[in-house]
């Protein structure tokens, strides 16, 4: 009896020690580098001046370091007007506008890879074409002696496994934020001093024009849904311009290449900014100080917004969305620091509010597939 007993207590041993090592977690994997895990947020800085800036929010929202970049290398900034970020595997891209370059960066640890500035001339955004090349879109000279627009804006093909510039294509003036889609690029037409009005539709590999859409005056957001059908916000000409003209919204459906939905807006109200969130397949855009929510669906713009700005945040400078939560930034009065406002979309209520550096104007995530 007691051999059986004992028996039967060395099994029922085994088999809990068998069903605790297939219990047992794995480990998890450490991450990547220093900003593996939380928020990206770039700070444009003033123009003419060498202070644009990177912070970093930590993934809960609690924590913020400022000047991630000039930390990591020996105070080295960006240089002047950070107009944009991009991302491609482990490098982090910084488009300076003012100072004619792109700075890259490791993207976990911001050390320092190199500059890209031949080519490079007032460059505004990125966007991935295939797994070799980006565009980028750049203004070039911009203006001449007499503040005149100069007319030799242009795309360049980005070769990212050299960082180098690879080809060039003269484009119609002001080319800004860009979307790829089935093949194709589509990028916002919006002009600098004088505006234009269109998204040019083109097929990167051969560089050739496939059509224009008629969009309303500076159309300089772009932002892409869950279908792939591409949003275009056009702000209008402001009234400063003596010639104000009213904001648009419009779906492109790629398949057509034509706006399946048109969405106008009073002659002296200009919308900035585009957000999607492929939660609740609601796409946010900024109006006099508000934050508005429209869906496809939608037959008519909204009238209610879901979020007034007004106590929180002075000067709306960017927007953005990632996992329930909306980020406005915040240029305050261009002069000191700007910060970053989040919201939840469950209730829209304000859930954190860091200070980041000089008029920031572009958030992003940050996390590997840990």
């Amino acid at each position: 009896m007691k051999t059986q007993h004992f028996k039967k207590l060395l099994f029922s041993a085994a088999m809990v020690a068998l069903l605790a090592g297939r219990c047992k977690q794995p480990k998890p994997i450490p991450p990547k580098g220093d900003y593996d895990g939380g928020y990206f947020v770039l700070n444009e800085g003033q123009f003419m001046h060498d202070n644009a800036s990177v912070s970093f929010l930590s993934e809960d929202l609690q924590q913020v370091e400022n000047d991630v970049y000039a930390n990591v290398n020996d105070n080295q900034t960006l240089g002047d007007i950070a107009q944009s970020m991009f991302v491609n595997g482990d490098k982090i891209y910084f488009l300076v506008n003012n100072s004619d370059r792109v700075v890259v960066a490791g993207r976990w640890d911001m050390k320092h890879k190199g500059i890209m500035n031949s080519y490079v001339k007032a460059p505004r955004y990125m966007v991935k074409v295939s797994d070799r090349y980006a565009v980028m879109s750049n203004w070039g000279e911009v203006f001449d002696s007499n503040w005149n627009d100069v007319e030799d804006d242009y795309l360049a093909w980005v070769d990212l496994e050299n960082d180098v510039v690879s080809d060039t294509l003269h484009v119609d003036l002001g080319p800004n934020q860009m979307i790829y889609q089935n093949s194709k690029l589509y990028v916002g037409i919006a002009g600098v001093s004088q505006s234009r009005n269109k998204v040019l539709v083109l097929d990167p590999v051969s560089k050739q024009t496939i059509t224009e859409i008629s969009t309303g005056d500076r159309p300089k957001f772009l932002a892409k849904d869950s279908d792939g059908r591409i949003w275009v916000l056009s702000t209008g000409n402001a009234a400063w311009t003596g010639n104000e003209t009213a904001g648009k919204l419009q779906i492109i459906d790629p398949a057509t290449d034509t706006a399946v939905k048109e969405f106008n807006f009073q002659t002296t109200q200009h919308p900035e900014y585009l957000a999607y969130n492929a939660d609740n397949h609601k796409m946010y855009f900024i109006l006099d100080g508000k934050v508005y929510a429209i869906s496809f669906n939608d037959s008519a713009l909204p009238t209610t917004p879901v979020v007034d700005l007004s106590g929180d945040v002075t000067k709306p400078y960017g927007l953005y969305y990632h996992d329930g939560k909306l980020f406005v930034t915040d240029a305050v009065d261009y002069q000191t620091a700007g910060k970053t406002v989040v919201y939840d979309t469950q209730n829209y209520h304000k859930v954190a509010e860091l200070n980041v550096g000089l008029l920031p104007n572009s958030v992003r995530f940050n996390r590997s597939d840990r």
